[in-house]
């Protein structure tokens, strides 16, 4: 099982690497840093040295298995849009839709969750929950999230850096969300929202903790692989979609089936002149008043 986690904490290029190194390390496949609108342009410059600072890590530097395949963590960089109201949410997508491979919005306000989930330009619906004392979903925000394929995502820093009442609230809208996702089957995700390296846990550890809280390793293998994947595979065919489900496709990808016509043709065997005389020696006349002469008895109707 692969692990992506699709939400890190991006500040500048020290802090960055500092934290791809330490989830590399932890047995994370795939890191994606979010960043606000104003600081993407600005992390997409130094996105090679990261890839190329992460390339040279040594395999015995790691938590991973020995026998298995090492691989190191892919980078991608996202934007995280923060405080914004729907209008300005809508203006940065129009302008960060097609440089940004993954767009997420900070929820908690009830209008700002139902503008993202009716949104099919967003990814991501991040932390519904936040500041809230319920779950931040309904029916109607989860039928809008299945019918415009907006994921919602649950942060495992929610739970390591709160405390008693806080903390169960935050397990309880959890456990809510998940209810609603096994009854309406919209996407759901799982992140760490990590800040600094001191908030990277071990897929191990954040798996046996969602398992605790009643997740089943089907739905902690969907967070944590098979819809983020699903994410990163649909934005990297964004670019040739010209609506939902229909993409260019280019001339090299087709194969000419009449390419081979004239090997077929060589292939073709057509009739010899003995299967010629052949048919020439029925007598189709006859043949038909035999078939008139003949009675057929399909039984009485009943």
């Amino acid at each position: 099982m692969k692990f992506y986690d699709m939400n890190l904490r991006g500040q500048d290029f020290d802090k960055d690497l500092a934290l791809v190194l330490e989830a590399n390390r932890f047995g994370w496949d795939y890191l994606n840093l979010n960043y606000s609108h104003d600081d993407f342009d600005e992390a997409i410059q130094y996105k090679d040295d990261l890839i190329d600072e992460l390339s040279a890590v040594d395999f015995y530097q790691t938590y991973r298995k020995m026998n298995a395949n090492f691989e190191h963590a892919d980078i991608s960089m996202g934007i995280n849009i923060l405080n914004a109201n729907s209008n300005e949410i809508r203006k940065i997508i129009n302008k960060y839709r097609n440089k940004a491979k993954y767009i997420s919005c900070l929820g908690g306000d009830l209008k700002i969750n139902r503008s993202v989930c009716e949104n099919h330009r967003i990814d991501v619906l991040s932390r519904p929950y936040y500041k809230r004392r319920d779950s931040g979903m309904n029916h109607v925000l989860a039928k809008e999230a299945v019918k415009n394929n907006v994921a919602i995502e649950l942060c495992f820093r929610d739970i390591l850096n709160n405390h008693l009442r806080y903390r169960a609230n935050v397990i309880s809208s959890f456990k809510e969300i998940l209810m609603f996702h096994r009854k309406f089957k919209f996407p759901l995700i799982i992140t760490t929202d990590s800040k600094s390296l001191y908030d990277v846990r071990s897929t191990r550890d954040i798996v046996s903790f969602f398992k605790s809280i009643g997740f089943t390793e089907k739905e902690i293998y969907n967070g944590f692989y098979y819809y983020p994947k699903q994410i990163v595979d649909f934005n990297s065919e964004r670019d040739n979609m010209i609506i939902n489900g229909v993409k260019v496709i280019e001339s090299d990808d087709f194969t000419d089936t009449y390419d081979n016509l004239e090997s077929d043709l060589e292939e073709f065997e057509p009739f010899d002149e003995e299967s010629i005389d052949d048919l020439d020696d029925v007598d189709l006349d006859e043949d038909y008043e035999d078939y008139e002469d003949n009675e057929f008895d399909f039984g009485e109707e009943e």
